[in-house]
């Protein structure tokens, strides 16, 4: 469990920045996100007894708003997923879909690994199969398992004994359903779970118990997409701290440690360490251990990222520390008001999905605009200058 406080840090190219004040932890790693939901606002009712009953839910009664919001470009819509873990001081996150390498190049603003193998889950057999033979031996294959508390998510666990070899390869998502029985044999296969916490509440009404998080072995926390999640990262990490009264120094290790081991990633992500292009994030000291610092956090408590050793988002308040040669790219967004430089197209973005949408649009439930409140009637063309913001 590291952080670093001090009053002064190396930038990158070896230029000194102030952070005299400021606490340095390691930036977050999202162990399960679907990027391309980012601006989907939650859809359905629950609790519902699995995700099968959730999704025909949302495509039989929300049809026009998924529909509205695929009318974004795809590509657009995986920019808002970096965009909105960057903010919340992810720097790494597991994309559970197929991995696009025109967009996850090294312009995208956070880390998305490509080394691994997926399937969505075990309604289609043939295909989990088939993709796990396609998957090298030493990456990560992820799916979705056990998400629910019917008889059929109960079963899937024994399934999956009988379909691939269970060991450290396999991260299973959710795992909700698994018996006592189930649970005990997955943690002595060394596989990994990704833990959803509010994503589970809010489709299923239940989620995995206080003493099923603090005693398995291989488990991360994931944030879900914005279709069922509450937030972000640093909300699920609040609710497990807070409601489900998980101690702080093992939520820091869902989120470093224990979230780099489970996806096999062989760089530093989850670490502070010198002499290589760090992740890391800066917020305010306050006299507090590192892990505590986390578990308090929101993503405006989340000053500066530096994502592979540049500075990738920074706030109002440090924005005047950083020398202009470290800032340059980076453009202005404003999340319900508070103001944040990020390096990525911003107008761009913003105006291809303002455009698609007819509406001003949000992220995870925060209003989006590339100007100030005040003066956003000037940024909207005239083309839309009947919608409301």
């Amino acid at each position: 469990m590291t952080g670093v406080a001090g009053p002064a840090r190396q930038a990158p190219g070896g230029v000194p920045i102030d952070l005299s004040g400021y606490l340095v932890l390691p930036g977050l790693i999202n162990a399960h996100d679907h990027l391309d939901f980012s601006v989907f606002p939650r859809l359905g009712r629950g609790p519902h007894p699995s995700w099968r009953e959730w999704g025909a839910e949302i495509h039989r009664t929300e049809r026009a708003r998924i529909d509205d919001c695929l009318r974004i470009p795809r590509n657009v819509r995986l920019w808002w997923g970096g965009i909105r873990n960057l903010l919340c001081g992810v720097t790494t996150v597991s994309h559970h879909n197929p991995y696009i390498p025109e967009v996850f190049g090294n312009d995208f603003p956070v880390h998305v690994p490509s080394r691994y193998g997926w399937a969505h889950s075990l309604a289609d057999m043939q295909r989990v199969d088939a993709c796990f033979r396609k998957t090298p031996p030493e990456w990560p294959f992820i799916l979705h398992l056990a998400e629910g508390t019917d008889p059929d998510s109960k079963a899937e666990f024994d399934v999956i004994e009988g379909l691939l070899p269970l060991d450290s390869r396999i991260v299973m998502v959710h795992c909700v359903g698994l018996t006592s029985s189930q649970w005990d044999r997955a943690a002595q296969t060394g596989a990994g779970i990704v833990w959803c916490p509010s994503s589970n509440l809010y489709t299923l009404g239940v989620t995995l118990s206080r003493d099923q998080a603090t005693t398995f072995p291989n488990l991360a926390l994931g944030s879900d997409s914005p279709l069922s999640g509450v937030g972000d990262l640093l909300d699920e990490i609040r609710l497990a701290h807070n409601d489900m009264q998980i101690a702080s120094p093992l939520i820091y290790e869902f989120v470093t440690s224990r979230a780099a081991r489970i996806l096999r990633l062989c760089s530093v992500e989850g670490l502070l360490q010198s002499g290589v292009k760090a992740d890391l994030i800066v917020t305010r000291d306050r006299q507090l251990t590192p892990a505590q610092t986390l578990t308090q956090l929101t993503w405006r408590d989340v000053e500066l990222v530096i994502q592979a050793g540049r500075i990738v988002s920074v706030s109002a308040a440090l924005e005047d520390c950083i020398p202009d040669e470290l800032k340059s790219g980076m453009e202005p967004i404003y999340i319900n008001g508070v103001k944040r430089l990020i390096r990525a197209p911003m107008t761009e973005l913003w105006t291809q999905t303002f455009e698609a949408l007819s509406r001003t649009p949000t992220l995870s439930g925060r209003m989006l605009s590339i100007g100030e409140p005040s003066a956003l009637s000037d940024l909207v063309s005239p083309a839309f200058s009947n919608v409301s913001c």
